[in-house]
């Protein structure tokens, strides 16, 4: 009866992983401005499908007024809308500066990098609350401080991460191991994603950007399938945490790709690439904070059903999504 139970609990999961099949929320917008001659040159401007299916509404103008010509609209896939065109501005970019509006909440920032004819070149990400950026490089450019918020975003409303970490919660969970054992598992985890992170920004290492996103959804099938199966008698610590720190290396070129239209200041990389890291640590123990707690809250009921009621929820929640994840990317793979 347990593998029918197993397989029913799965497919429900599939269906509901159908519903929500974005594992990242939130959709990267990025607008690149060249300036080829003094006052006209080519603009790129980049919006990702959310998880709600629609474009988000962000949208930029010139201050004072260019005038956009010769635009083209043209879709990358099915989740990538880019413009290409030409601006054409009164006096010298470094005149003038950018204004962003119709920020959301699954759009809540614009990546914008802009290179004047004289002067350096601007990297800079706005938002609801610093949304104008002056392309006069004597101004003052969004502080590397926001990579931080920005490492939080990625992992807390990347859903395959968080569903992996929640599995690794899960499984110490099951295997009643002690707090130092998960410190362990955590530590090896985030060991080899930033690993991986940082040597793909310093672009050391390439990997295929398809074939990281199947074998992130694998690893969390992986977990799924280590929280239904039954244990064997001495389980094998060793390749356990083994397989922990190569899943590490895989969320953490999961990371960098998501970063690729964003990208690290070259004048503040060290400090950029910290920072994202280090948002992603706080995310990420952000995340055991709530299972933990939330367990705590449910073991204090005295109703052991709740606990594992809620154990066998958030396994079908995983099981269902990496399923989905998998077939969906092995098949784009393909």
């Amino acid at each position: 009866m347990k593998p029918l139970a197993v397989a029913c609990l799965l497919g429900i999961g599939l269906l509901s992983a159908g519903i929500t099949g974005h594992a990242h929320e939130m959709g990267t917008s990025a607008l690149i401005v060249h300036e080829s001659t003094q006052g006209t040159g080519q603009f790129v401007f980049k919006r990702t499908v959310g998880s709600d299916d629609q474009i988000p509404p962000i949208d930029f103008q010139f201050e004072p007024a260019c005038e956009l010509r010769d635009v083209s609209t043209e879709w990358e896939g099915n989740t990538e809308l880019i413009q290409r065109g030409s601006f054409f501005c009164g006096g010298a970019l470094t005149e003038h500066q950018i204004s962003v509006s119709g920020f959301t909440r699954l759009a809540p920032d614009l990546i914008v990098l802009a290179s004047p004819q004289q002067g350096d070149r601007i990297h800079a990400v706005l938002t609801p609350k610093e949304f104008t950026i002056s392309l006069d490089t004597k101004a003052p450019i969004t502080p590397p401080l926001e990579y931080l918020s920005i490492g939080i975003e990625h992992i807390v409303f990347g859903l395959d991460h968080v569903l992996f970490v929640a599995g690794l919660y899960l499984l110490w969970r099951k295997r009643k191991q002690n707090v130092k054992q998960l410190i362990g598992q955590f530590t090896l985890f985030t060991v080899g994603h930033s690993l991986t992170l940082a040597l793909l920004v310093l672009g050391w290492i390439a990997v295929p950007t398809r074939a990281i996103e199947a074998w992130i959804a694998l690893s969390v099938l992986w977990l799924a399938w280590e929280l239904v199966r039954e244990e064997p008698a001495q389980p094998s610590n060793w390749s356990h945490l083994l397989l922990i720190a190569a899943f590490g290396l895989l969320h953490g070129s999961g990371f960098a790709l998501s970063m690729e239209e964003r990208g690290f200041p070259q004048d503040a990389l060290l400090s950029t690439l910290l920072l994202f890291n280090l948002g992603i640590e706080i995310g990420q123990l952000w995340i055991v904070t709530v299972l933990a707690t939330a367990f705590t809250l449910l073991e204090k009921t005295h109703l052991p059903n709740y606990t594992r009621f809620a154990q066998y929820a958030l396994t079908l929640c995983i099981g269902g999504a990496a399923l989905y994840w998998t077939l969906e990317r092995i098949h784009s793979y393909v």
